[in-house]
């Protein structure tokens, strides 16, 4: 890893920073004619990993700059060592900071988060306060999946087959339309990978809808499974008349242009019979033309040769 020094700009006070940077580089000699591509090279395999000279994950890079006119062989090693500078766009979460990530698992253990669709966190079941949220867990499940295939069944979301955390008072499920709003409590840097760990201790209670597991029903609310039935004929009749809809606009398109294609050749045919006709008609006047100027010369040569014995004689 090269080593570097830095200064950071924070993007609209979030996670997100801007950091430009110093960083000692060591092309290999491979990119002793292309130093440019070698360092972009290097600068790529720094992307999406944590990166502690900058102390967050690197996600672009940009405006890069050579700070020497020459790079140092050095020893018996065959790399060139010299300075640039680049900006880095770096993923830098602060521990007591407020982040929003999607519910992807809940487990009695914890509940897993995906924040920016992208990287992961986990709020461990001792950061979830008992007194505002219970674990409602799903009797009916046994580890494995009971859903034999349906997909109408309530418990066809992966999240949710062992259960979910709601909240005690309304039984409502945790988060707002998936989405939980958590505190950074722990940041852990290992192996080039950051790993977020939340606590939902200080923040204010969210919930997003009423709990997605069945109380007295086997169903996911109060629409019957018949319903639910009954409306995927209407759905699958809307696609189908959206499907014709669309050939029928690729036929007419397709005829359009049949047509003008024909209308085209068509045209390029009928000039090609004007030209021909006209070809044979100064061929014919050609043709027509030659004997009588041949005739003309004959009369006037044998004229003159009849003239010249006249005069001998």
């Amino acid at each position: 890893m090269p080593k570097s020094t830095t200064t950071g700009v924070s993007l609209a006070a979030g996670p997100f920073v801007e950091v430009q940077t110093k960083l000692y580089i060591h092309l290999p000699p491979c990119f002793a004619n292309k130093p440019i591509e070698g360092i972009h090279e290097q600068l790529n395999g720094f992307l999406m990993r944590y990166m502690p000279q900058v102390d967050g994950v690197v996600l672009a890079h940009s405006d890069l700059k050579l700070l020497q006119t020459s790079g140092r062989i050095m020893y018996d090693s065959p790399y060139c060592h010299f300075w640039i500078s680049v900006k880095l766009l770096v993923w830098r979460p602060v521990k007591g900071s407020t982040l929003y990530g999607t519910i992807n698992l809940q487990s009695p253990d914890h509940i897993g988060l995906l924040l920016y669709g992208t990287f992961n966190a986990s709020i461990p079941s001792e950061f979830i306060p008992k007194d505002k949220y219970v674990f409602n867990r799903n009797k009916s499940y046994n580890g494995s999946d009971s859903t034999n295939g349906d997909p109408d069944s309530p418990l066809m979301g992966a999240s949710l087959l062992n259960g979910e955390w709601v909240h005690k008072s309304t039984d409502e499920s945790i988060g707002h339309d998936g989405v939980i709003e958590f505190e950074v409590s722990e940041l852990v840097r290992t192996n080039d990978m950051l790993t977020v760990t939340g606590s939902l201790m200080k923040v204010p209670v969210m919930t997003r809808r009423p709990s997605m597991l069945p109380k007295h029903s086997p169903l996911l609310s109060g629409e019957s499974s018949s319903q639910k039935k009954r409306s995927a004929p209407e759905e699958d009749e809307n696609e189908s008349k959206r499907i014709k809809k669309e050939k029928k606009k690729a036929a007419a398109a397709a005829a359009a242009a049949a047509a003008t294609a024909t209308t085209a050749a068509s045209e390029q045919e009928v000039k090609k019979e004007k030209k021909d006709k006209k070809e044979k008609k100064e061929e014919v006047a050609a043709v027509a033309a030659a004997p009588v100027v041949e005739g003309g010369e004959e009369k006037k040569k044998k004229k003159k040769e009849k003239k010249e014995k006249k005069d001998k004689a």
